[in-house]
């Protein structure tokens, strides 16, 4: 047992440090653009750039096709026993990431008016959509090869990429923005996410080749399996839960004062994104570990992987969430004075961070053993029907804070379905025939 313990704990350690370094850059670099926004264009603008980077995001979250968290699992639990395979999985993965990214890149393009006048009510963002119609191509390529890479357990790769985006992203956007507004700003975003795909590009390609894993695009389709069990299901929840937290923010924006309500949001948000950042690097690495040990197969190991995952979890995240709220009246006004007011919506998700990190945690439960079709019915669409419900019937009347609590209502119905769910799953390399079926 000491061995065993040793064994994860040294993979743990080395994962958290290397995308404990990604985050900071990444995330970090999300942080700082934003209060540059905040304090060069105001709060206004800030909301304006919020809502169109987050329609970037959500067509670019679908758009992925879940590639990047098929290559995750299948890499990860591939790599050693069958690294053909693995090879194969890369390769379909790839095609379907770049057909799908010019894709979502070309309809952003061709709705930038549409979604600007029409959905947003605010003619004057289309430029800026179509301006980002580049990051969503680059964003979603960028997903696949995070994914791949962390199948690899690459860290230092994805720690090294991460911080020369975050570093390019940060100085580009800043100072676009100064230049050329709310535009420039956005432009910056293209620059950042060109020179992510670049590194990436070439680190997958050199960490491929160094663990004997030939990417095969020939023989993809014989490994299309995978996608009707896996990634269909990943994907339609992704559908599912992008849009509907896009559209939850749509019900705030609509309303009278809603873009500066919108900031006051975004500003209490980029604190609960750095609660949840080491919780979301624990979970990236302990879902490659898992399921390594489920492709071994070890079933002490995986169980051990588990509650490790677990446990750092939930204590980082309380104790993240804690901090934050008693800093809080310090921390907001660094996007402005005006910021301050936002305090209550912070108190709000900050109670979302702990819900939100334990659901992620042991969802790798059910991901591990490719329970993704009973994932999307029973976990992501009842979760984010009630948060785009709630958005509609709170946002009207509480503003910023009835959004907060939709996403915090969203959180807790999530958890405790996850919670019985693996209580009856339980956690076996290969699932029990007495455990709860499947629904594919």
């Amino acid at each position: 047992m000491p061995s065993l313990a040793s064994g994860v704990a040294t993979r743990f350690r080395s994962g958290i440090t290397w995308n404990l370094m990604a985050a900071v850059f990444t995330q970090g670099a999300t942080f700082a653009v934003n209060i540059a926004i905040a304090n060069i264009l105001g709060r206004q603008v800030l909301g304006e750039y919020a809502m169109v980077q987050n329609t970037v995001l959500t067509f670019a979250a679908v758009a992925q096709l879940a590639t990047g968290y098929t290559a995750t699992k299948y890499v990860a639990e591939f790599r050693s026993r069958d690294p053909e395979k693995a090879g194969r999985i890369l390769g379909l993965c790839s095609i379907v990431a770049t057909v799908a990214a010019g894709v979502a890149a070309v309809a952003l393009l061709a709705g930038a008016s549409w979604l600007a006048a029409v959905v947003l009510r605010a003619p004057h963002l289309t430029a800026g959509f179509g301006i980002t119609a580049l990051v969503v191509f680059f964003t979603v390529m960028n997903g696949y090869q995070i994914g791949a890479l962390t199948g690899l357990e690459s860290y230092r790769a994805l720690a090294m990429a991460g911080a020369l985006s975050g570093v390019v992203s940060v100085t580009s956007c800043t100072l676009a923005a100064w230049i050329a507004g709310l535009n420039g700003g956005l432009a910056g975003l293209g620059l950042g996410a060109f020179c992510h795909w670049v590194v990436l590009r070439r680190s997958l390609a050199a960490e491929a080749a160094r663990q004997g894993i030939p990417i095969r695009y020939a023989a993809r389709w014989s490994e299309m399996a995978i996608f009707w069990t896996f990634a269909l299901p990943a994907t339609l929840s992704g559908f599912v839960s992008l849009p509907a937290l896009w559209l939850a923010n749509t019900f705030l924006v609509r309303q009278p004062g809603g873009y500066e309500q919108m900031g006051l949001y975004v500003a209490a948000a980029n604190f609960r994104m750095m609660v949840l950042f080491l919780p979301n690097v624990i979970n990236r690495v302990g879902m490659s570990v898992l399921n390594h040990e489920r492709g071994a197969p070890d079933q002490r190991r995986y169980r051990a992987v588990f509650w490790v995952n677990g446990a750092l979890t939930a204590a980082v995240a309380v104790i993240g969430a804690l901090t934050i709220v008693l800093l809080g009246p310090w921390l907001l006004p660094l996007f402005g004075r005006t910021f301050a007011e936002g305090y209550a919506v912070l108190m709000v998700l900050m109670l979302s961070t702990i819900p939100e990190a334990l659901a992620v945690a042991a969802y790798q439960a059910l991901q591990s053993q490719a329970r993704m079709w009973l994932s999307l019915l029973s976990v992501s669409i009842p979760r984010d029907s009630l948060i785009a419900i709630a958005a509609y019937a709170l946002t009207p009347r509480y503003g910023a804070i009835g959004l907060a609590w939709a996403y915090t209502m969203g959180w807790l119905l999530a958890l405790l379905v996850i919670v019985i769910l693996i209580s009856r799953l339980r956690l076996d390399v290969v699932p029990r025939s007495r455990a709860l079926p499947s629904v594919t």
